[in-house]
């Protein structure tokens, strides 16, 4: 069998494994839960060296492969949340949090790879990507709350202070991946910023997050859901649409 065939099988695997992980949290299985998100994320974990095996490098070379460094990053914090801010009750938002880019990159093209030009072969990339996978996750994860916040009418209070940590340690993730990527803009091409489509839509979604935080501490806090909203659609924009959609392609960014 080759390397590439390993890949799908893995892909549903950890897709169904955490997916039922999730349905299990939801009905307090808690145990089987732990077992099934541990089984899901080492199939997650395989898939991630199984791309390593194949490109040769680290996997973070197209959609696709970001997808699946995306999903990784699920459960560790997960974890970091469970015994920090004692959050395990969200363990079935971040389980389904972590099937969702394992579902996406199921349907993705699998061989296109973004090779960096010597210029571009720099310390900076991979705490560049992993910094914002890790904000973008905590970010999904604060999202899906607020959508169960808005449909459910029991325990707003208690989701509102749990969605604000999340986002909050979100955040400085955020903001380093923006200044790893201005450091190595500077060191590739002479220059900290250039204007790019996704260098616009990055300080958007960063702007509005910031946005967020000002207004969840203002006598405007009722309305904190309104930027909270509008910082998830535009980091939406940031990850997907001016990657993979022509007319808002990044010149410096694009993925394949």
């Amino acid at each position: 069998m080759q390397l590439d065939e390993l890949v799908n099988p893995l892909l549903i695997g950890a897709s169904l494994l955490y997916v039922v992980s999730g349905t299990l949290f939801a009905l307090k299985r808690i145990r089987v839960a732990i077992i099934a998100i541990g089984a899901g994320w080492a199939a997650n974990l395989a898939v991630f060296g199984v791309n390593a095996l194949i490109a040769q490098d680290i996997p973070m070379g197209n959609m696709y492969q970001v997808q699946g460094v995306l999903a990784l990053c699920f459960p560790p914090l997960l974890l970091m949340f469970t015994r920090r801010d004692r959050l395990g009750w969200t363990a079935l938002y971040f389980a389904y949090g972590s099937a969702l880019p394992l579902i996406g990159a199921f349907f993705m093209d699998k061989q296109a790879t973004w090779r960096r030009m010597p210029a571009l072969q720099s310390a900076w990339f991979v705490p560049h990507v992993l910094s914002y996978m890790i904000a973008y996750a905590l970010c999904s994860v604060a999202f899906i709350m607020l959508i169960r916040l808005w449909i459910g009418r029991t325990r707003q209070t208690e989701y509102r202070r749990a969605i604000y940590p999340i986002l909050r340690t979100a955040f400085p993730f955020m903001t380093f991946g923006m200044l790893c990527g201005a450091l190595w803009a500077e060191a590739a091409w002479g220059r900290y910023w250039s204007w790019d489509t996704k260098e616009v839509w990055s300080l958007i979604t960063w702007s509005l997050y910031a946005i967020y935080f000002h207004t969840r501490r203002s006598p405007w806090h009722k309305w904190a859901d309104l930027p909270h909203l509008l910082a998830f659609l535009a980091l939406l924009t940031t990850f997907f649409l001016v990657n993979l959609l022509p007319k808002l392609g990044s010149l410096l960014h694009s993925y394949a």
